[in-house]
């Protein structure tokens, strides 16, 4: 088959992104134009260059009716790859990526929430990775702007994800609708295709005829070639030759729509139904299903008729030739034919046991009362699509289904939630508020909140939340409400005195229920924001975690993992290392297993909260990496900006006590280039202390002090001062740099107060070691003092720091024999904890003393950086790559790239030798 005409540059960009999957550089092509200007031929040309190349080959074509259904074209790929198998080579088939996709399709359908449907864009992600981990891989979606709202999920996931894969993804589209929307997202990391109209000349050496003809044709059909195509047709029927000038004459009278009548108007009655049929029940419709539905009784003569004619392709299913044809059939078929055809569908399909989004997808446009259990059927379908991530569908199915019911006050409940979510509050709300008042639940009353909440702010949800609750005699219901309010309260600065007081009343939880958890992970929080006593904050945060309920809890909804994140960071800030540790890795396993780069991320930053807690510097920098490579690629939500911040925070850390400030400097500049026109969020208020830390390792007294004192205006205006993270260290440091010593005696004394008030000897020792730097009198005492509360903290960074300067005050001091021991204690420490810095500070401080300490030389294992050492040790283990790419959630590129540098800087040929070199 020869190539398109007038195509020589698209065909040049798609050999291009297949020659760049070949090397393993994934390629998105976006093919763009309107009805019939030739995106098909070129998705077609396409295959069969990939073909040529040895790729394997996935394609899916949208469909009107299927752009209702949840992951059609996402199901259409991979039962396409299936279906030419049977017997045992189908079964091998489903046992490798392809029923693992099925898989995950089928799992989400069990969890309508948008964590499932983020775990479930990952684990097809994952289909596609092994898919192509043998052989380059072609995706191909013709038609896309009828695909359903979650496959276009996935193609937008997997297009930002595709960079370091060997897979081309090639989809062709009418232009987008609106330029929010997935296809407009896809768009942005897409090689765009535009194929323009055929020229006079390429249409004459399409067609050929008199060069007037041509003129006419191109004029009629406006060089588009499907239309040039079907005008040609047309004439050939009507017997006017193309070589005859006079023809050209008549094709003026011809446009599109007059074509399409008169080509179905030639047909047979039996065949015109039989179109109408297929039309309506969409691409792939099974011959006798749509012969039954036209009531045609020989199939095989209609079928013959309509093929003839250029309308249909057919085989095991039935196809229009374009879609074009089959607009041009619906539009003939006229509403009330449709709406017709559409009931008989659905109660054919009902009869024949098919799913409830197929029976759905025809009774949203069939007449009310088509069949009995239409709301039941309009709703199952519903909590599908809305597991796929398709509110607005859902939301479309539900308000259907209320229509055929309109007193099922839970229809209009799930009604007014798929609202919610769709982003609609001003309609949640109205359905919301009158489902609670048919079913007085509080879940509802809460949900109703939510949307006051979106539509009027939280102040409005907390007015209302209020009133309902005083309307409620005391147990369960109101306790939920009580959650929900306290929730709202947490969002709003001039709450936080009202709030704490609110949750203040539920100390005494036992933490045996959901609610009891919320309230109780949010009076952690707030008492570690508000410097309460460590041990209680502790004992609340342990109730609330209730020993891992707490995260089964959070199974399904991102803003609840949130909550047992700062529930469990309130436990670490209070020292609860070993309850938290526990937490961490039954959360690892779980999101290890089936979990998403955002749930990965949060149990990251927990992870790496805890490790700086005790002082593990180089799991801080391997877990802060971690999860900023999770998320790369994530929308810039509230949740994914917080964790993120967080990360770069901690990321900040380890750089400098690597020494290494242009790390550190990086790592600032890279999340404020990202996020410089973000919300605020609390994790990027303690931005400031870093950013303070950075100008004192560079010297910049005067802009630390400026950074700290931005963090504590920040910090006073939403009521909190945590010691864990805290301003005055920096501006303490800095005053003294600036030779203001009575400030920096102020704010060290004034950290302490802060630092005791909390209690945890994490902070008591650093503040104390903090004070002694101001006051030079009690320099001794004070260190002397802070090395004996840290020997009690789980922070042995913290202790090292203190034994450092003890060591050094005792030298000044002239007490040399008494400064080696916490000196060379140090020393140990710091090479345990991974801080370079402190450790050549102790270093030099024994050489000062006149001792000899042996200098560490960064050989072997120890020149890995730690993201290195993690994929090091894995692969010692005997982890093949995907397997430590799945646990990391990284590609399995990134850990093959990991490895190269890993066997260059160790000196080895490879993994065989890891095992060796490591121990």
């Amino acid at each position: 088959m020869r190539e398109p005409l007038e195509r020589d540059s698209e065909i040049a960009h798609i050999r291009e992104a297949l020659d760049a999957a070949t090397r393993g550089e994934g390629r998105v092509v976006v093919i763009e134009g309107r009805a019939g200007i030739g995106k098909t031929r070129l998705v077609h040309e396409c295959r069969e260059l990939a073909k040529e190349r040895g790729f394997g080959r996935l394609q899916a074509v949208g469909d009107a009716m299927e752009s209702a259904m949840a992951w059609g074209v996402v199901r259409q790929m991979v039962e396409r790859s299936v279906s030419r198998y049977s017997g045992e080579l189908r079964e091998k088939i489903l046992a490798g990526p392809s029923g693992a996709a099925l898989k995950a399709l089928d799992d989400a359908a069990l969890d309508p929430s948008q964590a499932e449907l983020a775990r479930t864009l990952h684990s097809l992600w994952w289909v596609a990775v092994d898919l192509s981990s043998t052989r380059p891989l072609l995706i191909t979606v013709d038609d896309a702007h009828w695909a359903d709202h979650s496959s276009l999920q996935f193609l937008v996931y997997l297009s930002r994800r595709i960079a370091d894969l060997p897979i081309a993804l090639v989809v062709a589209t009418r232009p987008p609708m609106d330029n929010f929307g997935p296809l407009a997202q896809l768009s942005v990391s897409a090689d765009r295709l535009l194929p323009r109209p055929l020229t006079t000349e390429a249409l004459s050496a399409l067609v050929g005829g008199h060069p007037e003809v041509i003129t006419a044709l191109h004029a009629a059909s406006g060089g588009n070639p499907f239309l040039s195509g079907v005008l040609v047709d047309e004439l050939a029927a009507l017997g006017l030759p193309l070589d005859d000038a006079a023809t050209a004459g008549k094709v003026g009278t011809l446009g599109p729509s007059t074509v399409f009548r008169a080509t179905l108007g030639r047909l047979p009655a039996p065949a015109v139904k039989l179109a109408g049929a297929v039309a309506v029940l969409g691409t792939h419709a099974d011959p006798w299903q749509a012969a039954e539905l036209a009531e045609v009784t020989d199939l095989p003569a209609a079928a013959e008729a309509l093929t003839a004619a250029n309308v249909l392709i057919t085989g095991e299913h039935l196809e229009f030739v374009h879609p074009v044809v089959r607009e041009a059939v619906l539009t003939s078929l006229g509403p009330i034919a449709r709406a017709s055809l559409h009931a008989r569908a659905a109660t054919s399909l009902q009869e024949a046991h098919a799913s409830a989004d197929r029976v759905a997808a025809h009774l949203v446009h069939a007449p009310k009362g088509t069949l009995p259990n239409a709301a039941d059927v309009l709703r199952k379908a519903a909590a599908t699509l809305l597991s796929a991530g398709d509110p607005r569908t859902a939301a479309g199915h539900l308000a259907r289904a209320v229509d055929e019911r309109p007193t099922d006050a839970g229809l209009r409940a799930e009604l007014g939630r798929a609202l919610l979510r769709l982003g609609d509050a001003v309609n949640a709300h109205r359905h919301l508020k009158a489902a609670a008042q048919g079913l007085p639940d509080a879940e509802l009353v809460a949900a109703a909140a939510s949307a006051t909440a979106a539509l009027e702010g939280p102040a409005a949800a907390i007015a209302e939340l209020t009133e309902a609750i005083d309307a409620r005699p005391d147990g369960e219901s109101r306790l939920h409400l009580e959650a929900r309010l306290a929730v709202f309260r947490s969002f709003l600065p001039d709450q936080r005195q009202i709030a704490s007081a609110h949750l203040s009343g539920y100390s005494g939880l036992a933490g045996g229920t959901p609610d009891e958890r919320t309230l109780l992970g949010l009076l952690a929080q707030m008492g570690r924001y508000e410097v309460w006593p460590h041990d209680e904050v502790a004992a609340t945060a342990t109730r609330a975690l209730a020993n891992g309920a707490y995260l089964d809890d959070a199974t399904g909804s991102t803003d609840a993992m949130v909550a047992w994140l700062v529930a469990l960071l309130a436990l670490m800030a209070a020292d609860g290392v070993g309850t938290a540790r526990h937490e961490i890795e039954r959360a690892r396993l779980k999101v290890r297993a089936h979990g998403s780069p955002i749930e990965f991320a949060m149990v990251a930053n927990a992870s790496l909260f805890l490790n700086w807690r005790c002082g593990n510097m180089q799991a801080v920098e391997a877990e802060a990496e971690g999860a900023l490579a999770a998320v790369a690629l994530e929308d810039p939500v509230s949740e994914v900006i917080s964790l993120r911040a967080t990360s770069t925070h901690f990321a900040v850390y380890a750089a400098l006590e690597r020494g290494d400030i242009a790390a550190a400097s990086a790592f600032i500049g890279a999340f404020e280039g990202a996020h410089a026109d973000a919300r605020l969020t609390m994790p990027m208020i303690w931005l400031h202390e870093v950013r303070a830390l950075i100008a004192l390792a560079e010297g910049d007294a005067r802009r630390a002090m400026s950074e700290a004192y931005r963090q504590r205006d920040a910090m006073h205006q939403v009521h909190v001062d945590p010691p864990t993270i805290p301003w005055r260290g920096p501006a303490a440091r800095a005053a003294l740099l600036l030779n203001q010593q009575e400030l920096a005696l102020e704010l060290a004394a004034e950290q302490l107060e802060v630092a005791r008030k909390w209690g945890a000897a994490t902070e008591v020792g650093a503040a104390l070691r903090l004070l002694s730097n101001a006051d030079a009198d009690s320099r001794l005492e004070l260190l002397t003092e802070s090395v004996t509360v840290l020997e009690a903290s789980p922070s042995r960074l913290e202790l090292a720091r203190s034994l450092v300067d003890l060591g050094e005050a005792l030298r000044v001091a002239r007490r040399r024999t008494d400064a080696r021991e916490p000196l060379h204690r140090a020393i140990e420490l710091a090479g345990d904890c991974g801080s370079a810095v402190l450790q050549t500070r102790a270093v030099e401080a024994l050489e000062a003393l006149g001792d000899r300490p042996r200098r560490q030389i960064v050989l072997g294992a120890e020149a890995l950086t730690a993201s290195e050492r993690r994929v090091a040790d894995l692969a010692a283990v005997g982890r093949a790559n995907r397997e430590i790419a799945q646990e990391l959630f990284v590609t399995p590129k990134t850990v093959e790239n990991h490895l190269g540098r890993i066997y260059t800087k160790l000196g080895i040929a490879g993994r065989r030798d890891l095992a060796r070199v490591l121990a």
